[in-house]
């Protein structure tokens, strides 16, 4: 007979607003004493249901995959194609240079990519979050990923809240919500109760949401949620699904290329319309014709190399 966890027993509010709950009902809703605190066994079941408290990072894409990303860039197609015109009309050594030119630039972006990556990994190992709590009657630091829902934490000014919760204790509590609601003054918090009605996260003033600074007064609060569960994991969400913006500068390096790549196309169509005009083949001769040379340079080279001819387009 398989034994319901209180993981899947312990009840929610109405479309998950704690805020209109009181602080006894929100403790009996997860079980906990805010006393005492979680005991270690609902911890180890909790955290193995609802995984650590951590916003969900994307998959790496694979190396060959963000090679051909730098593929994307006008001046990569403009060169790949330069290559094989080349290739076409026999250039065989430019073809190459600009395939090598190509895969140089393509080293270099990952290069720098590669050291933004290892800046912003070092930057995250420096910013481990850390959580006071109360666990089994006593009070423990524990880093902030191994918070579970239920968790009584203790948060004071100077500490970052490590997840939302409801405050149900709160002495000059106030914390700044600017990342979230884009208020300038810190927020003042105090364990009240709400109406039971949609309130936007600005007008929570019982509840606290993750990496939000606290900035004065100290209080306690019961997890309510955790990574993906909470107001800045449902943003990262929303991010992630979001196509990634171009910066600036890429933004002005494709507009420099297109007017590049269009005022070399112009030229070409207006030399070639030229040619045609004055009654010019469609292929034309590197070497002139032997009438073209003087006396000395027939005598000094009897035998003038042999014209190689190639198309108008390839000039």
């Amino acid at each position: 007979m398989a034994v319901k966890s209180d993981v899947e027993d312990r009840p929610a509010p109405l479309g998950g607003r704690w805020y209109a709950q009181p602080p006894d009902a929100v403790t009996t809703a997860f079980g906990v004493d805010p006393a005492a605190g979680l005991t270690a066994g609902r911890v180890a079941e909790r955290l193995g249901a609802d995984g650590p408290n951590a916003l969900p990072e994307e998959k790496p894409k694979p190396a060959w995959l963000r090679f051909l990303d730098e593929y994307r860039t006008y001046m990569q197609i403009i060169l790949i194609v330069a290559a094989v015109v080349s290739l076409v009309v026999g250039e065989w050594g430019t073809a190459i240079m600009l395939v090598l030119l190509t895969i140089v630039n393509a080293v270099v972006g990952l290069r720098q990519q590669g050291k933004a990556e290892s800046a912003m990994n070092a930057l995250k190992s420096m910013m481990k979050a850390s959580a006071r709590v109360r666990r089994d009657g006593a009070e423990s630091q524990i880093p902030a990923e191994r918070l579970v829902a239920g968790d009584i934490v203790l948060i004071a000014a100077g500490d970052q809240v490590p997840a939302d919760g409801r405050i149900i204790a709160a002495r000059a509590l106030q914390i700044d919500e600017s990342a979230l609601t884009g208020e300038s003054t810190p927020a003042a918090k105090d364990a009240g109760t709400l109406p039971d009605a949609e309130v936007g996260p600005g007008d929570q003033t019982n509840m606290a949401f993750m990496n939000t600074p606290v900035t004065h007064g100290s209080g306690t609060m019961i997890v309510t949620g955790t990574g993906a569960r909470t107001e800045l994991g449902k943003i990262s969400g929303l991010l992630a699904g979001t196509a990634m913006e171009k910066s600036p500068l890429t933004k002005e390096l494709n507009r420099l290329t297109l007017w590049i790549a269009s005022a070399a196309g112009f030229t070409m169509i207006v030399m070639f319309v030229l040619g045609r005009q004055r009654g010019e083949a469609w292929m034309y001769c590197s070497s002139p014709p032997s009438r073209w040379r003087s006396r000395r340079s027939r005598r000094r080279y009897p035998r003038f190399p042999r014209p190689s001819c190639r198309s108008v387009a390839s000039i």
